[in-house]
């Protein structure tokens, strides 16, 4: 990868990050621990990532 194209991809990353952050900040978006789920198992992968199904502890 060009130094360039690590650059650009840092910075989308970024922007995605302060998105989230900012969307959790205001309430957009729910945010869970890791910690606050049980029984945790893939139930799908593919290309995009994996999908995982749990319960939670509540």
């Amino acid at each position: 990868m060009s130094n360039n194209a690590e650059l650009e991809l840092v910075s989308n990353t970024n922007d995605w990050n302060k998105w989230i952050e900012e969307a959790i900040s205001k309430k957009l978006i729910k945010y869970y621990e890791y910690k606050q789920f049980y029984n945790i198992q893939e139930i799908g992968s593919g290309g995009f990532g994996k999908v995982y199904r749990a319960n939670w502890k509540n």
